[in-house]
């Protein structure tokens, strides 16, 4: 959506204020734990862009914790790309010659100006995974970061993992159900996906290599109508936030829901 046709379907910009005023009034308090992910051009005109969105969260969150995924998927094995492919014969080129994961500069894939800015903040930390780090800032940021594992990169022991475990809320903001990183880990807890070999470039006795390791071939297709079902359940509170329609769940009870659904719906 260009900025124009934004700026023509908005009928009042928003601002710090009222962002704030948004999340307050939907429950979210200053000492919760949030995953969020947005989708800016989805809210309207903001005044401020990405830096008031990520003032708003902060301010909101004062004395709790900001969590967002800042996820870089182009660092894989191309073989598997499809937004877009690349051909064949360019693979082993783009094995040998893709730059390892820098948790303080390999910019986010995908995943909007906020999650960038916030990647910018001196007191956010990342996590440190090739594909999949999620950034944190406030009180639970270092523990939820630490020691993420190379795979399952959306298990129990990842900080979506500890997010389910320790009371987190999701907040989609302007963005689709569909893009519910949250539901990965209901796959697993489902048992519902099967497992791929994927790749990374890494550093093994001193030498770049492009390491292979398995996990789960996670897929997304379903997690638009799973999120329909969960609102049609009282388990997804819908907002109205600007343009776009956003989201808020209890992490557990999002995740466990979604992971029942799958056990039903991917297996019948």
């Amino acid at each position: 959506m260009s900025e124009q046709t934004i700026i023509n379907q908005t009928k009042n910009p928003l601002n710090k204020s009222a962002l704030i005023a948004h999340f307050k009034k939907a429950g979210i308090k200053n000492t919760d734990t949030v995953l969020v992910h947005t989708a800016l051009s989805k809210l309207g005109f903001i005044i401020g862009g990405a830096q008031t969105v990520l003032e708003a969260l902060l301010e909101t969150l004062n004395e709790g914790t900001l969590v967002m995924p800042t996820h870089t998927a182009d660092l894989s094995d191309p073989k598997h790309w499809q937004h877009p492919p690349v051909p064949k014969a360019w693979h082993d080129d783009i094995r040998t010659h893709m730059p390892l994961f820098n948790q303080e500069t390999t910019p986010t894939r995908g995943m909007g100006k906020v999650a960038q800015q916030f990647l910018c903040l001196k007191k956010t930390v990342r996590s440190f995974h090739p594909q999949v780090s999620f950034s944190a800032y406030g009180k639970n940021a270092a523990y939820l970061t630490k020691d993420h594992p190379l795979t399952p990169m959306f298990g129990m022991e990842s900080p979506l993992g500890k997010l389910y475990q320790h009371g987190a809320k999701i907040l989609m903001l302007g963005a689709p159900l569909s893009t519910c990183t949250a539901f990965h880990l209901s796959e697993i807890l489902s048992a519902s996906v099967a497992k791929f070999t994927d790749g990374i470039p890494a550093i093994e006795d001193g030498k770049k290599v492009f390491k292979y390791f398995e996990d789960y071939d996670y897929d997304d297709d379903d997690f638009e109508n799973i999120g329909q079902a969960l609102i049609k359940n009282d388990i997804i509170q819908v907002l109205s936030i600007g343009l776009s329609k956003s989201y808020l769940m209890d992490a557990k009870c999002a995740i466990d829901a979604a992971a029942t659904w799958m056990k039903k719906a991917r297996q019948s």
